[in-house]
């Protein structure tokens, strides 16, 4: 490639073209991607746009994302300072674009596929694996068409997100590109939605947040105009779409709080924002249905509620719109809140009072996203339908349901008064998902109400009542009402009974039972046994009984001494627990109290701060006076030099030339100010007045000087176009005359030149053939250069891996020498150990055997008889030097 590609880049587009026309697109795409990187070549001009629509057309042909990232990059740096800059980059960018779309489109068209054909593959980012590479090898033949098709087609998929990935990169955090970002996000959702792509719609929701964030902390987009907060929603909007057609839940959740972070930014307007609360709201209310979150449903379901009935009021003021048709729009809304509202799961009735509750942030999350500043209870949802006279528009088959489940008490027929609405709800559409949490809460309902009359019940008896649903998920629901504190209710199969309400000792309804049972007894066993005598004899009796109970009444009092004092250690420990909680009351409040210190001095602090502003304000503020009276006396000073000895105009009202100090402190700064400016508006009406005299003697000087200069204007006038007239006759003939001269010569030379078109068409095609030949010959040359490149570039290969080879072997060898080396080094370390030990031993030996000899001579007066009286040799346990003493002796 010559140097004039980078002096001129149109060249290096020309070269371009000729190398795609003869196939070679590769050599086409480095010579433009070296124009875009060179340093030459950092001024923007109309040229270069050209150059990056060719690099990435071929970019998108060859499917090399990474290059075509690089250079969008590289022309975002150019182009982004140049004023035609951004205007160019949008079109660059929906060039690209199109022509991904476009590739991609073809692929599927080709393949006979649809976007369910990729919905199986997990990851577009993730790199082959070796069975698909093996797979692609084998088929690479053309003998399964099909495959290779479906390959392409994915390669050209993950091209596209690639390409959508690139742009967003490439226009992120730029004010003027804020359109073209957003069209491009909801592309992607819109990519993302078609071909099922889940885990590339969870990072391309991490990269728009990623941008989001990055622009807040740099400062370098504020969403200030009301243009970009409506492209932001636009796109959180869509965000929240995608994942809720994608049923990825946790993210349309995590959207949605976005969407409301944006949507609930001071510049946005009311107007603006009733745009998209409908959607929103209905976003909402499927995540939280998908859930079983069904009281913030509710609560997502009154908003839908209250916005559509605006916006038909409007439409029937309007008069676009019937109020018949605006309320059977609404009987659907209404019946669908009412039952959302119902299938609101009851409070349990065993609150746990915790200092921490887990769950209370992320309820205050969600309440927040549905417009609540607190955590709405159940009972608030259903007073609102009241309040709102809601039940009024709802289905007429549902119009008691309210009453029936929250007012009235009938447990012997409510499952019988509630089985026809259940019916209905089954049957129309819309309504049918509210089917399964209705029979839940009715059957919650039942059983609190029966647990009001009765302790026991028969399961038949039960099931009977409960006939709107079967007996299996009547257990299945009162087991999770139980497990969840909504009802006090066992199941004894054994004797095929439910027992209803709270039957523990401990129970609010029990605490007193037994003292009253006795106390009746008491007085029914005095009204019997009148006679005393009688009286006397169950009363010896009862002694009797006492006494022989004498035992197990003893042991009941030592089980009830324990009870006492464990229940008196119980005391001890809630008193202990109680100054505890005193102490730590009384830090508290010795920490509000130095707090509540600290903030006293830091508002002495600043209330001194404030005196000391304010009298250097007061000082300021008379600085100021200061300087406008001399303004005014300045401004007095130049009227009266340039009045010089006129009369003299009246004072004006503020005397301010002759005010002291003290009652220019006094004295209001707008009075000043507006002296000050009386006085300049006196001078302009004067000056003015002086230009108006001056404008109107120069206009009567120029009105006379023309009045005189018009008859002599008139003649000149006259001589000149007489003069003119002359010349022009004279002008044209000698025209004429020398056109016809001219015109004679040009015929004679045609003639001449006539004789020569034969001569030039035989030379013209000697030069062509000529040409021809010369390309043909250096073609061959070309190639015959290019075949002998390539053996040299084999032969050094094959030298290379030979010298590599011999290298290799050379240092296995190096290696193995030096591993046997070492291996002999330590099998002669290892023998002269064993040398050295064997040595050790025999020394340790010979010193055993005259230590014995020794203790031998010191026993008796012979060695020999002092060796017999001593112990045996092998008896020992071991010499000083840990060596065994007998350890060579064999065994007997």
């Amino acid at each position: 490639m010559s140097s004039n590609f980078f002096q001129k880049p149109e060249n290096a587009l020309k070269r371009s073209e000729e190398l795609i026309s003869v196939g070679q697109k590769s050599s086409a795409l480095d010579v433009l991607e070296a124009v875009i990187k060179s340093k030459r070549h950092r001024q923007w001009t109309p040229i270069l746009e050209d150059i990056l629509k060719k690099f990435l057309s071929l970019c998108t042909e060859s499917r090399q994302p990474r290059r075509a990232k690089e250079g969008l990059i590289q022309y975002r740096g150019i182009a982004q300072n140049a004023s035609a800059g951004p205007d160019s980059i949008l079109k660059v960018v929906t060039s690209f674009i199109g022509d991904g779309e476009k590739s991609v489109r073809e692929a599927e068209d080709k393949a006979g596929l649809g976007a369910d054909a990729v919905a199986n593959l997990q990851d577009l980012e993730a790199e082959e694996t070796p069975e698909t590479m093996m797979i692609s090898v084998l088929t690479g033949d053309l003998s399964d068409t099909g495959r290779a098709d479906r390959d392409s087609y994915v390669q050209w998929l993950r091209f596209l997100w690639e390409s959508y990935r690139t742009c967003l990169e490439v226009l992120k955090n730029n004010p003027k590109l804020e359109e073209l970002y957003a069209d491009t996000a909801k592309k992607t959702f819109a990519f993302c939605v078609n071909y099922k792509r889940k885990v590339e719609f969870r990072r391309l929701k991490d990269l728009l947040k990623t941008h989001l964030n990055v622009a807040q902390l740099s400062h370098m987009v504020q969403p200030t105009s009301e243009a970009s907060l409506r492209l932001r929603v636009e796109v959180r909007a869509e965000q929240l779409n995608a994942a809720t057609k994608l049923e990825l839940w946790q993210l349309a959740f995590e959207s949605a709080e976005e969407l409301h972070n944006v949507i609930s930014h001071p510049a946005n307007r009311k107007a603006f924002k009733s745009k998209v609360m409908m959607s929103y709201y209905d976003k909402m209310s499927q995540v939280f249905w998908v859930s079983e979150n069904y009281l913030f449903h509710a609560c997502a379901m009154q908003r839908i509620f209250h916005l559509t009935e605006r916006q038909l009021m409007r439409e029937v003021n309007k008069g676009d719109l019937s109020r018949d048709k605006a309320q059977q729009q609404l009987q659907t809304l209404a019946s669908q809140l009412l039952l959302g509202s119902i299938s609101v799961p009851l409070p349990s009735q065993k609150q746990l009072e915790v200092d921490f509750d887990p769950e209370k942030d992320k309820q205050q999350r969600m309440a927040t996203l549905v417009g609540h500043s607190t955590v709405p209870q159940r009972k608030a949802v259903l007073g609102d339908l009241v309040a709102r006279n809601i039940t009024s528009l709802v289905f007429p088959e549902l119009a008691q349901l309210l009453q029936l489940l929250e007012l009235d008490f009938d447990p012997l027929s409510l499952g019988d008064k509630v089985k026809p609405m259940l019916d209905f709800v089954e049957k129309t559409p819309g309504l049918e998902k509210y089917l399964h949490p209705l029979k839940k809460m009715v059957l919650i309902k039942l059983v609190q109400q029966l647990s009001q009359v009765y302790v026991t019940m028969r399961i038949t008896d039960f099931a009977r009542l409960a006939s709107f649903m079967s007996l299996h998920d009547c257990e299945k629901f009162i087991v999770e009402a139980v497990a969840k504190n909504q009802a006090m209710v066992r199941l004894d199969h054994k004797s095929g009974t439910i027992n209803l309400g709270d039957k523990g000792l401990e129970s609010e309804g029990r605490r007193s039972q037994l003292t009253n049972l006795a106390k009746g007894l008491q007085g029914t066993l005095d009204l019997i046994h009148q006679d005393k005598q009688e009286a006397r004899a169950q009363k010896a009796e009862a002694f009797k009984q006492l006494a022989d109970s004498l035992e197990d009444e003893r042991k009941m009092m030592t089980m009830r001494r324990q009870q006492i004092e464990e229940r008196k250690e119980m005391v001890e420990r809630e008193m202990h627990l109680k100054q505890m909680e005193d102490e730590r009351r009384r830090r508290q409040e010795d920490e509000e109290r130095r707090k509540a210190e600290e903030a006293r001095k830091e508002e002495d602090k600043k209330r001194r701060e404030e005196a000391r502003a304010q009298q250097e304000r007061e000082e300021k503020e008379l600085a100021e006076k200061k300087r406008l009276k001399e303004q005014v006396e300045a401004l007095k000073a130049e009227e009266k030099k340039g009045k010089k000895g006129a009369a003299a105009a009246p004072e004006a009202k503020v005397a301010v030339e002759d005010m002291d100090e003290d009652e220019l402190k006094n004295m209001d700064k707008t009075e000043l100010i507006k002296a000050k400016k009386e006085q300049e508006e006196k001078l302009k009406r004067e000056a003015e007045e002086r230009i108006q005299q001056q404008v109107q003697k120069l206009d009567h000087l120029e009105r006379a000087r023309r009045e005189n200069e018009r008859p002599l204007l008139a003649k000149v006038f006259d001589e000149q176009k007489e003069q003119d007239k002359v010349r022009w006759e004279v002008e044209s003939q000698q025209f004429m005359t020398n056109h016809k001269i001219k015109y004679e010569e040009d015929m004679e030379v045609k003639k001449v030149l006539v004789r020569m078109v034969a001569d030039k068409s035989e030379f013209e095609t000697a030069v062509r053939k000529r040409r021809e030949q010369e390309y043909e010959r250096e073609l061959v040359e070309h190639r015959e250069r290019t075949k002998k490149e390539k053996e040299r570039k084999k032969r050094e290969r094959e030298e290379r891996e030979v010298r590599e080879r011999e290298e290799r072997e050379r240092r296995e060898r190096e290696e193995e020498e030096k591993r046997e080396r070492e291996e002999e080094l330590k099998r002669q370390r290892a023998e002269e150990r064993a040398r050295q030990d064997a040595i050790a031993e025999k020394q340790r030996q010979k010193e055993a055997e005259i230590e014995a000899k020794l203790r031998g001579g010191g026993g008796g007066g012979d060695t020999g008889g002092g060796m017999g009286r001593g112990p045996p040799e092998g008896d020992r346990g071991g010499d000083r030097w840990g060596g065994a003493a007998g350890g060579d002796r064999p065994r007997g």
